[in-house]
């Protein structure tokens, strides 16, 4: 069973408020989500609004802790308060921008950057003007309930549970954490990709009723990506973290590296080989520290 420890400290704020730091060791998924939770809210029940989630030593996030930390960064948000993340692992960074959830956050490398953050007055730049009429109907795309948003944002169905953000020009973004299966393995930069993969791609797609084609296409997308990595890689000991994400939609696998493996230039022929094979290949340099390779097929 999972472990999650919490080392909880007061800190004075720029506003002569205090936040709670909260140091996390160990895992947020199913086992520890729910003490995770009612820490949480026991904070916030004290009257601070102000925490710091200190995550350098998580090693392990599932949807279900995911889901948690987007229900409490709202939570406290809806109080007047935040949520700050702190020192986010990469493969954790990774995670969230394969799921879109990275923009709801606010992250930090360091403590003292999260505490300063907070006396910093609310952007006051005027969002940009909607280009769509609102209020805005559409439906749930899996209950195929109505839904009627008077304005850009970020929401919550109070029947199903699920956030979605609807931005300025209309286009709507579901975040169903309970219907995402997830995987993750560590492997050497030189390992065959492929068959190491494979298998559990498909164990994902099964789960998700997803057909043989998607775990095909990505398979030969991770072979030639695999390549890559063993042409770029400057040392034979280097390692890189793979996270598989499926839903009933769709199959992304993230390749993430910390050394020179994918170093590679955005209009490297290699990328666009790759891309050919999936409905998507998009490579990006994260925000910590490492590079990204995420491969998108979606299911026909």
């Amino acid at each position: 069973m999972a472990v999650l420890n919490f080392d909880i400290k007061s800190v004075s704020l720029p506003n002569n408020e205090e936040g709670k730091a909260v140091f996390l060791t160990g895992s947020i998924d199913a086992s520890t989500n729910q003490t995770f939770e009612k820490r949480l809210s026991d904070i916030l029940s004290s009257g601070t609004t102000s925490v710091m989630l200190v995550l350098t030593n998580v090693k392990y996030i599932n949807s279900t802790g995911l889901g948690t930390i987007v229900k409490c960064v709202d939570t406290f948000r809806e109080k007047g308060g935040d949520i700050k993340l702190v020192g986010v692992p990469t493969k954790v960074i990774a995670l969230f921008e394969m799921l879109g959830l990275l923009a709801l956050f606010e992250t930090h490398d360091t403590i003292d950057s999260a505490v300063a953050s907070f006396g910093r007055k609310k952007d006051a730049k005027a969002a940009a003007a909607p280009t769509v009429k609102f209020p805005l109907q559409f439906k749930h795309p899996v209950t195929g309930m109505g839904l009627n948003i008077s304005q850009p944002g970020r929401f919550k169905d109070p029947r199903t549970g699920d956030y979605f953000s609807v931005d300025a020009a209309g286009t709507i973004e579901f975040y169903e954490m309970s219907k995402i299966k997830m995987a993750e393995l560590k492997l050497p930069a030189h390992t065959d990709f492929a068959d190491a993969v494979a298998p559990l791609a498909a164990s994902l797609c099964a789960a998700c009723k997803l057909p043989n084609s998607v775990v095909d296409a990505v398979t030969r997308a991770l072979s030639r990506a695999g390549t890559l990595l063993n042409s770029k890689a400057g040392d034979a000991n280097e390692t890189c973290n793979i996270l598989l994400v499926a839903d009933q939609d769709k199959l992304q696998v993230g390749i993430v590296s910390y050394g020179s493996a994918l170093s590679v230039r955005p209009d490297d022929p290699a990328l666009r080989e790759i891309a050919g094979l999936v409905d998507e290949a998009k490579h990006q340099v994260l925000p910590t520290r490492g590079n990204l390779l995420t491969l998108v097929k979606r299911a026909r």
